[in-house]
């Protein structure tokens, strides 16, 4: 039997496509055309910040000061359970409606939150913006917190806190050691004796309080910027600024004795708030003691608190802690250590901190760090939309990727010594979890 290849018409057919692949034309280069962030304030109080990347899919968020520092005595826990409901049925729609939209229109919903924000954040593809921001309206300022759906969201919360590691409870404790009774030591976790007990009524309360034209911010990647005003401009919510959330460092120490073979220690001082002038010099900092390894299963052997860890006798890691805040910060080192060693690793990472020699290399280096974290994030969208939103949300403007490295590379040795001392000079606060046997402050 012939090959079916000997045919006329697909021999043809393969001539055709031959000839067609000879006479295309070299496909000329283009580059997609580069726009820089702009950021609008609303005589309303809300600000809007946007930037067009040119990419298929748009990010959008909604930003509120609603975090946990805002939360009375009546309303603790509130900022967790918001965080739980988005997705569950509004004013004006029910979470299967608002589940089956986002499955037709190819997008997602999330929240996620911290001790001074929540945000609400809308991933879609760019053709279908229009049906996603309708629902990021919707989960964002109509929350209703239906009984039933809130009893059924319980299991979730539970959930939640009993995934909690180690390393946030410490962390945790550390906030409540240092800001005391003031806004910034409430936790970012609802309570196990506040559960169910935060009604309908107080969660909307709380909303009410929060969630005001003063207190937002629409930040957009992919997105026109003048469309995303008109849309901030729509979304429906109260006027106003809402409760202030102050916060006073105090310092202080806390522990949560327990047999477990592992001990988690946190020891910070008073740091930089956000947009303060210490604030590059310590992101230095903190980068020159060492935030952990880079490379899987690596040490960063070089940074100061590595080798105070190796040289200690005990087994453990230590990393740095810069906590920044729109008025306050927390600065210092975090270690977790074998319970039967910790001891010695906490006395040695304290050392380290303490009597950091700050030289021209190693400024260098940790500069050098720095800008590559601060450029490899911007490389995230989800990341470089949270770092947009919270920046214009606590000061009103947006600096990018490239102003930030400059500002770095202003920061010299003796601005990294002034801060260190600046904090370390002060009063500390610690937290352990774990051997009870590890030095107090004043011992260390």
């Amino acid at each position: 039997m012939a090959s079916k290849l000997t045919k006329p018409g697909l021999l043809k057919n393969v001539v055709q496509r031959s000839y067609g692949a000879q006479a295309a034309t070299q496909q000329t280069s283009y580059t997609l055309p580069q726009h820089q962030p702009q950021v609008t304030s609303l005589p309303s109080g809300v600000v809007v910040a946007s930037q067009e990347n040119n990419s298929p899919v748009s990010r959008v968020a909604v930003l509120f000061k609603a975090g946990s520092r805002y939360e009375g005595p009546n309303h603790l826990g509130a900022s967790h359970m918001l965080r739980t409901c988005v997705g569950l049925g509004t004013n004006n729609t029910t979470a299967f409606s608002i589940t089956r939209s986002l499955q037709q229109l190819g997008g997602s919903l999330e929240a996620e939150g911290g001790r001074e924000h929540i945000l609400y954040g809308l991933e879609v593809i760019r053709d279908n913006l229009d049906g996603g921001l309708e629902l990021l309206g919707e989960v964002s300022t109509q929350p209703s917190f239906k009984t039933w759906e809130m009893k059924d969201n319980l299991r979730r919360v539970k959930t939640e806190l009993a995934l909690r590691e180690p390393s946030t409870l410490a962390l945790e404790m550390l906030h409540k050691a240092a800001f005391r009774n003031t806004g910034l030591a409430n936790s970012i976790f609802v309570s196990d004796f506040r559960l169910g007990k935060l009604s309908s009524d107080m969660l909307k309360d709380y909303v009410a309080q929060t969630h005001q034209a003063g207190r937002m911010v629409v930040v957009g990647l992919g997105v026109d910027h003048s469309a995303l005003v008109n849309y901030a401009k729509g979304l429906s919510v109260g006027a106003g600024d809402g409760p202030a959330g102050a916060s006073v460092y105090g310092g202080g120490e806390l522990r949560h004795e327990s047999d477990a073979p592992i001990s988690v220690i946190a020891v910070a001082g008073s740091g930089a708030s956000l947009g303060s002038s210490d604030a590059a010099a310590l992101a230095v900092a903190q980068h020159i003691l060492g935030v952990g390894p880079s490379v899987k299963y690596g040490s960063n052997a070089s940074s100061a608190l590595a080798k105070a860890v190796a040289g200690s006798g005990g087994s453990g890691m230590a990393s740095a802690v810069n906590i920044s805040y729109s008025d306050a910060g927390l600065f210092g080192y975090f270690v977790v250590a074998e319970s039967a060693t910790a001891d010695k690793v906490v006395r040695a990472a304290h050392s380290a901190v303490k009597g950091l020699k700050v030289t021209e290399a190693e400024t260098a280096k940790g500069k050098t760090c720095v800008k590559a974290a601060i450029h490899m994030a911007s490389e995230s969208s989800g990341e470089c939309l949270a770092d947009m939103g919270l920046q214009a949300l606590l000061l009103g403007k947006y600096n990018d990727p490239v102003a930030a490295a400059a500002a770095i590379d202003a920061v010299t040795p003796s601005a990294v010594d002034a801060a260190l001392r600046k904090v370390f000079s002060g009063k500390l606060s610690m937290s352990v979890l774990g051997n009870a046997n590890i030095g107090y402050l004043d011992q260390l």
